[in-house]
């Protein structure tokens, strides 16, 4: 009996010391936070998650995907109830305000910490940076370029392998490859085309014209600097593409992406204004087509492609930064981006790793390297609110509707307007 009672009062002292001790171990674990508008993030938390338990590490990270239309609201709702996530990945224009706010912690010791730095993109890391420090680097790119097909080139006595790299070039092999193939006095092949119905590609397409032009909308600042001789002359030669060299369909002027994209597939159209997320679209609706990726061609300057996709940061609000700091660092690492976006054709921010056996597949993919090099972002605190000026002015000018120099003073002004 005695022995019963003793064996009791043992399973009474231990019983709250195993519970004191579960809890402790409950509460000693850190559990970081991370939105993501793509759903790619989701894969690199699961393997932060396998690594940490693997290494008995008590840092966990838990995954929230962000609808785009909510990803600055939402934010902004966190940010004023005091609930923002850990780190936070999102597109990369919105960055210059909320860095201007104060939402994300600096990140300069981290960025210079990493070896592969400079394989990261030189011209996009300026829109995640304020004071020379660095707040938000780039993640998940996309950029812009040019799609061809070889075949349509070989037709006419192009060098495939040697796509048009300035403007002349460009628009004589568009009027080469501009065709009435069955003489019924009907283009049905065209060198060409543009799209004039949505602000975004006009920044996602015409700028790095401008760019190739010595042009820029912005300075680093935030400036504006539209209204300049480089940009006119970018927006001329647009509109001489439809209605002098008649080289790309009028209707293209009233074009979304889509619209584009089709007319390529169904080779309608032999240089296409495109970006890699066309490439394994491509490979499944065109299997057959040979094409290549090329710079969008310059002018004066050197070729540029817009930088786009998402930054990713630390919000100043992280009560874990070094955890955070471990999942960035984790995040950029030779093996979550192989195995977790390469597989997937979707693009990595590191130049040093496109030689891999997934991009091997798909050798439109390398291209994207030395693309990469020369990506640019526009940098402005107010980027979504200028949409309507840029639609409107240069859909304007295209359709005939508003003269090009008038098109441009008239659309530099309205931005000005829009950011004071």
């Amino acid at each position: 009996m005695k022995k019963h009672v003793l064996v009791f009062f043992l399973i009474l002292l231990i019983l709250p010391m195993q519970i004191f001790a579960n809890g402790t171990q409950e509460s000693s674990e850190t559990v970081l936070t991370i939105w993501d508008r793509n759903a790619e993030m989701e894969g690199v938390v699961s393997l932060f998650n396998a690594e940490m338990e693997k290494t008995n590490s008590p840092i966990r990270a838990k995954f929230e995907l962000i609808p785009y239309e909510q990803q600055v609201s939402k934010f902004i709702s966190a940010l004023t109830a005091g609930t923002a996530p850990d780190i936070y990945s999102l597109d990369l224009v919105q960055f210059p305000y909320f860095i201007s706010i104060g939402a994300f912690a600096d990140m300069e010791e981290l960025y210079q910490s990493m070896p592969y730095k400079e394989y990261l993109p030189q011209g996009m890391l300026p829109i995640g940076a304020m004071d020379g420090r660095q707040y938000a680097l780039p993640y998940e790119i996309d950029l812009s370029v040019i799609l061809y097909n070889k075949d349509m080139f070989r037709e006419v006595g192009l060098d495939p392998e040697n796509p048009p790299e300035k403007w002349d070039e460009f628009i004589k092999a568009a009027k080469l490859l501009t065709k009435d193939k069955d003489k019924d006095g009907t283009i049905d092949q065209w060198g060409t085309a543009l799209v004039g119905n949505d602000a975004g590609s006009y920044m996602f397409w015409f700028m790095p014209f401008v760019w190739g032009n010595n042009g820029d909308m912005f300075t680093n600042k935030g400036e504006v600097v539209f209204d300049s001789p480089e940009v006119k002359e970018t927006l001329q030669m647009w509109y001489d593409l439809i209605h002098t060299y008649k080289v790309a369909p009028p209707s293209s002027a009233q074009w979304s992406g889509g619209d584009r994209y089709n007319a390529f597939v169904a080779e309608q159209l032999a240089m296409c204004l495109g970006g890699n997320f066309n490439i394994t679209a491509l490979k499944q609706d065109a299997p057959d087509l040979d094409f290549g990726v090329a710079f969008i061609p310059s002018n004066r300057g050197t070729p540029a492609t817009f930088g786009g996709g998402n930054m990713i940061g630390i919000t100043k609000q992280s009560k874990n930064y070094d955890a955070a700091k471990q999942f960035i660092e984790f995040a950029y690492s030779e093996k979550v981006l192989l195995t977790n976006y390469a597989p997937k054709m979707a693009l990595l921010p590191r130049s040093d790793l496109y030689d891999n056996e997934y991009y091997q597949e798909i050798p439109q993919m390398m291209d994207f390297a030395r693309i990469l090099e020369n990506a640019k972002t526009p940098f402005s605190y107010k980027y979504n609110q200028i949409y309507d000026a840029v639609l409107y002015h240069l859909q304007g000018a295209l359709l005939g509707k508003i003269p090009v120099n008038t098109a441009v003073s008239d659309c530099a002004s309205e931005i000005q307007k829009v950011l004071k």
